[in-house]
């Protein structure tokens, strides 16, 4: 059983090259991938060498090579494409559509050597091929997941920093316009980026706008009102404009008081009355 799957092992190698060739040439255009049919000769080349190094590491398994050496690439080559943006489905699909090319080549030589092989060998090829493959793949996306994550993570810090601004538009009023999607990951730094911001600027009266916000949760809906409060003991008058129906309820469902709440509809509306007061 070693001798064939040996003579398998180095049928495979010697045919690297020629797996990888109709590997590219089966690619198709596709929008924003790496893998498309036209993309530049240097990726075309990348691809070439990434596809090899893996078809030896998949062989090498065949003589009995650790599963556990296909992490590293896979780790190195799924970072590569999370970073790039390349979609987890283009990868999944490639590899797969890689797998039949590569159970072809032992098609080819199974009918080159049929009478010498036996069909415990041939199940044990299958098995530890495909283990192969689905291991590579159960890698490639658990580290494109790690890192998919870590980026949108630091989106989302970034998106905090830029989404709470107070800007000052006189000595002592100054503006905190909401903008977007205003979810939990702002809850617990909302308070902390305002009020010093208020502060330092030596406001008396803030804006906050929330035209820009489309929705506000429950939770972020208590969290404003409580930095509203807060700003109030530290002297800072506050105005809320653009607030819609929903976000009104809310607050009177939490027993929110906005009886003494300065409001307009629209910001232009508040900062000319402030600036002229």
């Amino acid at each position: 059983m070693q001798e064939m799957t040996e003579k398998l092992h180095d049928f495979l190698l010697e045919d690297i090259d020629e797996m990888s060739q109709e590997w590219l040439d089966s690619r198709e255009v596709e929008k924003d991938s790496i893998y498309t049919a036209d993309a530049s000769s240097e990726t075309t080349e990348y691809l070439r060498v990434q596809n090899q190094y893996f078809t030896c590491k998949i062989v090498k398994v065949l003589i009995g090579e650790s599963l556990d050496t296909l992490s590293d690439w896979a780790q190195e080559v799924a970072a590569k494409r999370a970073q790039r943006g390349d979609s987890l489905y283009h990868s999944i699909h490639h590899f797969k559509k890689f797998r039949l090319i590569f159970f072809k080549q032992i098609e080819s030589f199974f009918h080159l050597h049929s009478s010498s092989i036996t069909y415990e060998e041939l199940f044990l090829w299958n098995k530890v091929v495909n283990e192969a493959f689905d291991r590579m793949i159960e890698l490639f996306t658990l580290y494109y997941g790690q890192v998919s994550e870590a980026q949108s993570q630091a989106q989302k810090m970034l998106i905090s920093e830029l989404s709470t601004p107070v800007i000052s538009i006189s000595d002592t009023v100054g503006v905190l316009p909401l903008i977007g999607q205003v979810d939990d990951y702002k809850n617990s730094d909302f308070a902390k980026k305002v009020m010093p911001q208020a502060k330092e600027l030596n406001l008396s009266c803030l804006i906050i706008d929330l035209s820009g916000a489309p929705s506000i949760n429950t939770m972020m809906t208590n969290e404003l009102f409580q930095v509203i409060k807060m700003l109030d003991l530290l002297g800072i008058d506050t105005t809320i404009t653009g607030i819609r129906p929903e976000i009104a309820l809310t607050a009177v469902q939490l027993g929110i008081d906005m009886s003494k709440l300065k409001t307009y509809g629209k910001l232009k509306d508040a900062v000319n009355k402030l600036l002229h007061e």
